[in-house]
């Protein structure tokens, strides 16, 4: 069943209120949860039973309860609730990269002028701490494109990689921009030094990559080259 990310979100305070009063939800307790109007709610819910998320039913009013739809609570079907790991993980998946996503555009953009020796430090030390695959990924190729910016290539629009990030998004193709990456940073002085080390996160990366939906697959290809055109400048 598809669900929009505003639906996941019903659902989740749905599932949280259920668990807490372990009884039928009135939709007014959603509404003041998520900070909406009744009629919102109610619509809502009942758009997500007619897609068989929750079932609806009559409980005994409250003594504060007012006439007619009033008294309709919402429960969470079974299978919702065998599937809310998976949909909360998809909610707080979303929120961590975003975070993720602004914060290191903003330290690239704001470190511009000086070494970002100590960006990819801080990058290369987050890796092995439980990630989702998309921020996994993100940060192991922040981490490459920004090694590539601190040996003695030119990160031009003539660049293999300005191409590949030009082209199509593909699995494939985000596997061998991190390969041609990596092998581009080997023509530096120290590349014998990093080869164990970025070649163990790069294992992280490809095993990650195939873990990414389509739409993963494209908000990583589309903050990489947000990544790539801060850092296309001829290096020093």
């Amino acid at each position: 069943m598809e669900l929009t990310f505003r639906q996941k979100a019903f659902l989740s305070k749905l599932l949280d209120a259920y668990r807490e009063m372990q009884e039928p939800v009135h939709y007014s307790v959603i509404a003041k949860r998520l900070g909406l109007n009744n009629s919102t709610a109610y619509d809502m819910l009942r758009l997500l039973e007619q897609k068989g998320m929750v079932i609806s039913e009559y409980g005994t009013p409250k003594e504060n309860a007012g006439p007619g739809r009033s008294n309709i609570r919402f429960v969470p079907t079974a299978e919702t609730i065998e599937l809310f790991s998976h949909l909360a993980g998809d909610i707080r998946e979303q929120e961590d990269w975003e975070d993720v996503k602004a914060r290191i555009l903003t330290r690239l953009s704001q470190g511009k002028a000086d070494s970002y020796q100590d960006i990819i430090n801080e990058l290369l030390a987050k890796i092995p701490e439980p990630r989702s695959s998309l921020v996994r990924c993100a940060e192991v190729m922040t981490a490459l494109l920004l090694n590539l910016r601190e040996s003695k290539q030119e990160l031009t629009e003539q660049s293999s990689v300005d191409s590949l990030l030009k082209a199509s998004t593909s699995k494939l193709r985000m596997s061998i921009l991190a390969g041609l990456i990596l092998g581009l940073s080997y023509a530096d002085q120290r590349a014998p030094r990093l080869l164990g080390i970025y070649q163990e996160y790069t294992e992280k990366y490809e095993a990650s990559l195939q873990e990414l939906s389509r739409d993963s697959l494209l908000k990583l290809h589309r903050f990489t080259r947000d990544v790539w055109d801060i850092l296309k400048t001829p290096a020093r």
